[in-house]
C-alpha cells in the first residue's frame, strides 16, 4: 500500500495570480518515506499520485485543494480511480485538531509542525484509516474505447493493420454495449468515424463509477484500451455511524418534476418539485435522503423519464394496474395523514409523486405487517427495514423471516465471541503475560501484512488474467484469413463509393443552384439592356453613394430593422425609402422629415448582398404614388399650420378689441 499526504505551503486555491503550492510525502505500508517534495503545484500533485499509484491520500483540510465542492469534484476525477481520499481532521462530522488525531497513533506534538511534517502526519493518519473518507459523487461515467498506438503510414500492411485495429475497437464497443444492456444501464454513445471506419468510441453511462466498474473492466492492451472515467458533480463526507434508510421513490415527470420519498416504515415523508430536475438531479436528490429500493409512478403506461431513472438506479419499477384518478390520490394522502405523519404538499406534481409512492407501499403493506408481527413474536433483534427489503428484492415472506433469523443468530454469536475474548484478555492480563501478548500481537501484525500482500498479488494476477483474456478476445491476428481480408477491402471500397456518391450528389445540387443563378443573372442583364430593369444599391448608411436618382427623386433601399432618425437629414430631397416592413408610426415620422416610404409594396426581381433589382416601370409608378402621398401629407400639414396661425391672429385681434372697449 502507498499513501500520499499533502499540506498547503503557500498561495490560495481562490487566487489566479498566487496559485497554491503543496508539501507532498508518499509513504509505504511500513511508514517508510518513498518521496517528498517541499513545494509542488496542483498539477504536480496529481502526477505524483499517478506515478506512485497511491491507494490513499490524506489531507488536513480538503478545501486547500479547491474552494468549492464542484471544483473538488472535477479534481477528484483526475486522481487515480482506486485512491481513497481522507480528511484526517474530521470524525463524526466534527473537526478535531491534528495534534489530537496523531495522538491516536502514539505521536505527541510539542509545537506546530511544518507543512512537510504535516503532510507526513496526514499520510500516517490515512494509512491507519483515521479521519473521514471524502468521495466524489456523480451519476455519470464515461467509457472511452480507443487505439493504443498509431497504425503508421504507407504500405498495404499498414492499411490491413489499421483496418484490423478499427475492427477491434468496434468489437470492444459492441461487447461493452452488450454488458451495459444486460445490466439495464442507460447510456449514450458518441462515435468518431474516419474514412476507413471507427476511430474511437465514447459511451456515457448514467450510473456511478463503482457500478460501471462491476460491469465493465478497464483494459490496456497492445492494440486498444478501455478507459473508465467518472464524472463527478460534487463531493460528500462518508459518515461511518450514519446509515441511510431504505426508501420508495415516487416520480411525476413533466415541465415541473415532482418527487416523493417514503421509508419502509412510513416514519419519514419528503416531497419536492422543481422545473430544473433532470434525471441526474433526481438521482442525486434521492441519494441525499436515503437508499432507493423501488421506483413508482402513478401512470400506466409508465413515462419514459421514470423508466430511465429506474434503469439508471438499476431498481424495479412499480406501475399501477391503471392510472390513478384524483380521488384515489386524495384518498391515499388522507390515509397517510391519519397515521399521524405530517406532510406538506406544495404542488400537484408533489401530490401525484406521493400518491405513486404510497400506492407502491400499499401493494406490499399486508406482507410488511405480517413480517413485523412475526419478528416481534420471535423476539428477533434486527432492523425491520432490512427484512422488508428482502420482499422488495423478490423474496417470499418465509424467506424474509429466515433471513431475519439468520442475521439475529449472527449478531448473537458475534456478541458472545466478543465477550469471551474480553474475559480471556482479562485473565491473561491478570497472569502478567504482557510480553507474550506483545509477541503474539507482533506476529499477528506480520501475518496481517503478509495477508494484505498476498491479497494484492492475487488481485494483480486476476487483473492480469482478465487483461490477457480480453486481449485474446480482441487481439489482432497476425495472419488474417484471405476471405476476411477480401471482405474488409470490399467493405472499405463500398464505404468510399458511398462517400463519393454523397459528394457527387452535393456537387450536383450546387451545380443546379449555380445554373439557376446564372439564368437569373442572364435575365437581369437582358432586362437592363432593354431598360426594363433598374438596380438600386442596398444602403449601408445614408451617404450620397447609396442614393439612386429615379426621375428626379432620390431612392434608397434600406434593409434594417432600426433606423436612427437624425441621420435622415443627410438624404437629398425629394427622396423615397424602400423598406421591407414598417409601421404607421414610422410612416408619419418619415413624412415629418419630408421623406416618402414604400413599404412591402414591391417584389424585387433579384436581391444580392449589395444591390436590389426591380422592374423599372413598376418602380417608377410606385415611387410616383409614394411621392404623391408625401406631398399630400406635407400640404395638409402646411394647411393645418396656416389655419392654426390664422386662428391665433384672430384670437390676438379679438383680445386687442376687448382691451380697447374696456378703456
Amino acid at each position: 500500500m502507498k499513501v500520499m499526504g499533502i499540506d498547503i505551503v503557500k498561495g490560495s486555491p481562490l487566487s489566479r495570480t498566487n496559485p497554491p503550492l503543496y508539501a507532498v510525502v508518499v509513504i509505504d505500508e511500513n511508514s517508510n518515506v518513498l518521496y517528498e517534495s517541499i513545494e509542488t503545484p496542483l498539477k504536480g500533485l496529481i502526477r505524483i499520485a499517478w506515478d506512485f499509484k497511491v491507494d490513499r491520500i490524506g489531507v488536513d483540510n480538503i478545501f486547500e485543494i479547491a474552494p468549492t465542492k464542484k471544483d473538488l469534484a472535477k479534481i477528484f476525477e483526475l486522481f487515480p480511480p482506486t485512491a481513497i481520499i481522507y480528511q484526517v481532521t474530521v470524525e463524526d462530522n466534527k473537526f478535531i485538531d491534528l495534534s489530537k488525531q496523531v495522538s491516536k497513533i502514539g505521536i505527541i506534538l510539542s509545537s506546530k509542525p511544518k507543512p512537510i511534517q504535516t503532510a507526513y502526519l496526514c499520510a500516517l493518519l490515512a494509512l491507519n484509516g483515521i479521519g473521514t473518507v471524502v468521495r466524489g459523487v456523480g451519476a455519470r461515467t464515461k467509457i472511452i474505447i480507443s487505439r493504443t498506438r498509431s497504425p503508421g503510414s504507407g504500405g498495404s500492411r499498414a492499411n490491413i493493420f489499421a483496418r484490423a485495429m478499427r475492427t477491434a475497437i468496434f468489437r470492444a464497443m459492441k461487447e461493452v454495449r452488450k454488458k451495459l444492456d444486460e445490466a439495464q444501464v442507460v447510456y449514450d454513445i458518441v462515435l468518431r468515424r474516419g474514412r476507413g471506419g471507427l476511430e474511437n468510441a465514447a459511451i456515457i453511462a448514467y450510473a456511478d463509477v463503482t457500478t460501471i466498474r462491476k460491469i465493465v473492466k478497464p483494459f490496456h492492451g497492445n492494440d486498444i484500451r478501455v478507459v473508465i472515467k467518472p464524472e463527478f458533480t460534487t463531493i460528500e463526507f462518508e459518515n461511518k455511524d450514519y446509515s441511510k434508510k431504505y426508501v420508495i421513490v415516487g416520480i411525476d415527470p413533466g415541465i415541473e418534476t415532482g418527487i416523493a420519498i417514503i421509508d419502509l416504515s412510513l416514519k419519514t415523508c419528503y416531497t419536492y418539485s422543481s422545473k430544473e430536475l433532470d434525471k441526474v438531479a433526481v438521482v442525486s436528490k434521492v441519494y441525499s435522503i436515503g437508499i432507493p429500493v423501488l421506483i413508482a409512478t402513478d401512470k400506466n403506461p409508465a413515462p419514459d423519464t421514470v423508466k430511465k431513472v429506474s434503469s439508471i438506479l438499476g431498481l424495479p419499477l412499480y406501475v399501477p394496474p391503471k392510472s390513478l384518478s384524483i380521488e384515489e390520490k386524495e384518498h391515499l394522502i388522507d390515509w397517510l395523514t391519519k397515521r399521524g405523519l405530517s406532510i406538506e404538499i406544495k404542488t400537484s406534481h408533489e401530490r401525484d409523486a406521493l400518491a405513486a409512492a404510497l400506492k407502491a407501499y400499499k401493494s406490499f403493506e399486508k406482507k410488511f405487517i405480517e413480517i413485523e408481527r412475526k419478528v416481534i413474536e420471535l423476539g428477533l433483534d434486527i432492523e425491520l427495514d432490512d427484512v422488508k427489503l428482502q420482499l422488495l428484492r423478490g423474496k417470499t415472506v418465509n424467506e424474509a423471516i429466515e433471513y431475519a433469523i439468520e442475521e439475529h443468530l449472527k449478531n448473537t454469536y458475534s456478541a458472545a465471541l466478543s465477550q469471551d475474548f474480553v474475559t480471556m484478555h482479562q485473565i491473561v492480563s491478570n497472569e502478567k503475560c504482557d510480553e507474550k501478548i506483545k509477541i503474539i500481537n507482533d506476529k499477528l501484525s506480520e501475518l496481517q501484512k503478509e495477508r494484505e500482500t498476498l491479497k494484492r498479488k492475487v488481485m494483480e494476477l486476476e487483473n492480469k488474467l482478465k487483461e490477457i483474456e480480453f486481449e485474446n478476445k480482441f487481439r489482432i491476428m497476425e495472419k488474417l484469413e484471405p476471405e476476411i481480408v477480401k471482405d474488409r477491402i470490399i467493405n472499405e471500397f463500398k464505404e468510399k463509393i458511398r462517400q463519393l456518391q454523397i459528394h457527387v450528389e452535393y456537387l450536383e445540387k450546387e451545380r443546379e443552384k449555380l445554373y439557376d443563378l446564372k439564368k437569373i443573372f442572364e435575365d437581369v442583364l437582358r432586362g437592363m439592356v432593354k431598360d426594363e430593369l433598374i438596380l438600386i444599391p442596398i444602403a449601408k448608411d445614408f451617404s450620397e453613394e447609396y442614393q439612386k436618382n429615379v426621375d428626379g427623386i432620390y431612392v434608397m433601399y434600406v434593409n434594417k430593422d432600426f433606423i436612427e432618425l437624425p441621420k435622415l437629414k443627410n438624404i437629398k430631397r425629394p427622396s423615397i425609402l424602400i423598406m421591407k416592413k414598417c409601421s404607421n408610426e414610422l410612416f408619419t415620422q418619415f413624412f415629418d422629415f419630408e421623406i416618402g416610404v414604400i413599404c412591402d409594396e414591391l417584389t424585387p426581381v433579384l436581391i444580392t448582398d449589395d444591390v436590389v433589382v426591380f422592374n423599372k416601370k413598376l418602380l417608377q409608378d410606385t415611387i410616383r404614388i409614394a411621392y404623391n402621398k408625401l406631398m399630400n401629407y406635407l400640404n395638409m400639414k402646411r394647411e393645418k399650420e396656416l389655419l392654426d396661425y390664422k386662428k391665433l391672429l384672430s384670437i390676438i385681434n379679438e383680445y386687442r378689441s376687448n382691451l380697447i372697449r374696456d378703456q
